[in-house]
């Protein structure tokens, strides 16, 4: 499970990498909320750099605690 998490993880995040068309990230991304969506595309460039930055540190974090770990729990995503 956790070879998936990190590949869906990479899938989103080679998907941000190449520019997608801003009206297609409410299917990948979802966007709970109607204002995180507003607010998501009003710095558009800068909130899918940091997006892809977060995901990197997140891909390393669970790899990291994979090794001494058996179990990884996460929650409220």
């Amino acid at each position: 499970m956790e070879v998936d998490f990190i590949k869906e993880l990479e899938n989103v995040k080679q998907y941000l990498i190449n520019n997608p068309q801003s009206q297609s990230l409410k299917g990948v991304l979802g966007f709970p909320f109607i204002y995180s969506e507003e607010e998501f595309m009003e710095n558009y460039d800068t909130n899918v750099k940091q997006l892809v930055s977060m995901i990197t540190e997140f891909q390393s974090w669970i790899r990291e605690k994979s090794d001494s770990t058996k179990f990884i729990s996460v929650l409220g995503m």
